[in-house]
């Protein structure tokens, strides 16, 4: 109801009352709603810093992943880098690469699958294996130096002339047994021509000679 001229003064005070409440609801209504409004602000400002926050988390993230490929591929190269070295020495210790003047061996002899390298060759008379070379053989093989003998590299089937060939060629050292009998064989004088040549050509030295039952002056008279 509207107030005019002839409304009591207990209805004024009642109205004006009403309209007091109505203020102090409105009032506290703002006051909830810049609250709320307050708590949006700081929840948004709380949103956008852990945004933030994750944003530059997986930057960081995809950072140590790009980091620890970067470092497992630099891993790899070095480590088959390393292999390949190892490999290439390894092929240089076993596989003598220099020139020199090695038996000749026709090619088209060859048999594919030769391809061991020796430390030693033993160049002896057969006259001596029971006596002194079996044994040598056998001791150095023990010892775990791999040994170019006949007992142990001849097989069935084998060409004694390429077998024998190869063994000069592929081995690092040579061990000769000079004998009263190594000095009259011919297969002797051929392995110690072979070895000879490779210690000729500039080679380390390759001969070890070992004298065995003979004297200074049978060996001149070789």
């Amino acid at each position: 109801r509207s107030v005019t001229k002839s409304t009591s003064l207990s209805t004024l005070n009642s109205k004006m009352s009403e309209i007091s409440r109505h203020k102090n609801d409105i009032s506290r209504c703002n006051s909830k709603k810049a609250d709320i409004n307050k708590k949006i602000t700081a929840k948004t400002g709380d949103l956008h810093r852990y945004q933030l926050q994750l944003i530059k988390e997986q930057e960081n993230d995809q950072k140590k992943r790009i980091a620890a490929q970067k470092k497992l591929e630099k891993e790899q190269l070095d480590y088959q880098k390393k292999i390949t070295r190892e490999l290439k020495s390894q092929k240089r210790a076993i596989s003598p690469s220099h020139k020199f003047n090695r038996p000749v061996i026709n090619k088209s002899d060859e048999t594919e699958d030769i391809t061991e390298s020796y430390d030693v060759f033993i160049s002896h008379a057969t006259e001596d294996k029971d006596s002194f070379v079996r044994p040598l053989a056998e001791l150095l093989r023990a010892k775990g130096i791999n040994v170019w003998y006949d007992e142990f590299s001849l097989g069935w089937g084998k060409s004694l002339r390429k077998t024998i060939d190869y063994g000069l060629a592929n081995s690092r050292f040579g061990v000769v047994v000079l004998s009263k009998s190594f000095i009259k064989k011919d297969w002797t004088e051929y392995e110690l021509n072979g070895l000879t040549a490779r210690e000729m050509s500039g080679e380390n030295q390759v001969i070890l000679p070992i004298w065995h039952e003979v004297s200074k002056s049978d060996i001149l008279k070789f």
